[in-house]
């Protein structure tokens, strides 16, 4: 028979000090409050090594002492927690019509943000440079401490570009190209990463979070389709950096051609861009959402939104197409990873989101051949059309606080 405190600080005890000393304060964090008695008895580790890991914790600054317990007889135990008020991490989001920048601290709780209109025709480097003026601010306003800022992570979408010794193709556009880590970092004096923004939704859903479910997808919607999967707590990256583009999942053989070179993904039917074509393709539609050619892509599906929620039987049964589309995609996913947690994410569910997630709920409760085994929770993310960028902070948390759980960054 298997000792539970054995396997408990099997879990904790990593590779190195530095791996055993990052599950500590994944166990702090997810905690809120703990205290060093607790930590050794829930970690399975000896008291001399919480000991030395607590030590070496407030000596970074990363941890602190916030208070006592309840007193069970004895000596009242001394509460640790983050330490919020010397740490911060900045998210940024980057799409096609806004800039998101937040500033969060060690827990992923939002502190300050901002955000900046965009559009199609700006350059990288302008859009670059109006951000960091935009961080300045915000920093100034809250009088943090340059020092104090563990870094920056920027959350896009599209691919992660291999140039060397790789042909470059012509699908590929000026951002996936672009060397934003470098350029942002030369701007700002500070640490920047690129994270896919599918990728830091889920993350920073799993930061933010009990923990309990460390294996578990974020579907997300905006410019394009993606999805982030979290594996034992670390996002499975593929070997580019590119894993999870389910929006060149094929649904339609004989459907649309994508840029990508196939017809019929998941993309050209179920993205906001793609639901504006269908609603603008049609006469009928496109009169019915009082829009024109010259309408921008985000007020077309804000209009087809409402008349969902109006009742409209055309925009409904278009709704109700794109969603069965997505759903069987999330299914495939679902008996295909085993997964009993699926997160909605994105700017994409800001109108919709509890229709989708009503409509994919049932496809998996109903289809799934796991069904009788455990059941699959769909969720909507709780950072609203803002996740990514909060995701992006907790990026940063995630690889600088407990790089047990990171993989790495390509």
């Amino acid at each position: 028979m298997s000792d539970p405190a054995s396997e408990s600080s099997q879990r904790f005890r990593g590779s190195s000090f530095a791996e055993t000393r990052s599950a500590v304060l994944d166990l702090i964090r997810s905690e809120g409050e703990i205290s060093r008695t607790d930590l050794a008895r829930r970690s399975g580790l000896t008291t001399p090594t919480i000991s030395a890991i607590v030590k070496s914790l407030i000596a970074s600054r990363i941890i602190i002492e916030s208070g006592f317990a309840h007193s069970t007889g004895g000596k009242r135990p001394v509460l640790l927690r983050l330490n919020d008020k010397d740490l911060y991490a900045i998210g940024v989001s980057i799409h096609i019509a806004r800039y998101v920048v937040v500033v969060c601290g060690p827990n992923g709780a939002e502190v300050a943000r901002t955000e900046i209109k965009g559009n199609r025709l700006d350059e990288p480097i302008a859009v670059l440079k109006r951000i960091s003026t935009a961080l300045n601010s915000l920093i100034q306003r809250r009088d943090i401490a340059e020092e104090s800022i563990i870094g920056i992570c920027v959350a896009m979408g599209g691919r992660r570009v291999v140039q060397d010794g790789w042909p470059v193709d012509a699908s590929i556009d000026r951002w996936e190209q672009y060397p934003v880590e470098n350029e942002l970092s030369k701007i700002t004096g500070l640490t920047v990463i690129r994270e896919n923004d599918a990728n830091c939704a889920a993350l920073g859903e799993f930061w933010a979070s009990d923990p309990s479910s460390r294996d578990c997808l974020t579907l997300y919607l905006a410019d394009g389709i993606g999805c982030g999967i979290l594996i034992g707590g670390a996002i499975y990256r593929g070997s580019s950096g590119n894993a999870g583009e389910v929006g060149h999942v094929q649904v339609d053989p004989n459907g649309l051609e994508c840029w990508c070179g196939r017809r019929g993904c998941l993309d050209t039917v179920a993205s906001p861009r793609a639901i504006a074509q269908q609603i603008l393709r049609d006469q009928r539609l496109a009169a019915l959402c009082h829009v024109t050619q010259e309408t921008d892509v985000g007020a077309i599906y804000e209009r087809f939104g409402q008349l969902v929620r109006d009742g409209d039987p055309e925009i409904v049964s278009l709704f109700e197409a794109v969603a069965d589309r997505l759903a069987a995609v999330v299914l495939d996913l679902v008996n295909s990873l085993d997964l009993d947690v699926v997160s909605l994410a994105g700017p994409g569910f800001a109108h919709l989101g509890e229709d989708f997630q009503q409509a994919i709920q049932r496809s998996v409760t109903d289809l799934s051949y796991l069904r009788t085994v455990h059941p699959v929770a769909v969720r909507l993310a709780p950072g609203g059309i803002d996740t990514a960028a909060l995701g992006a902070a907790s990026v940063v948390l995630h690889r600088n606080l407990t790089p047990h759980h990171s993989t790495p960054f390509r």
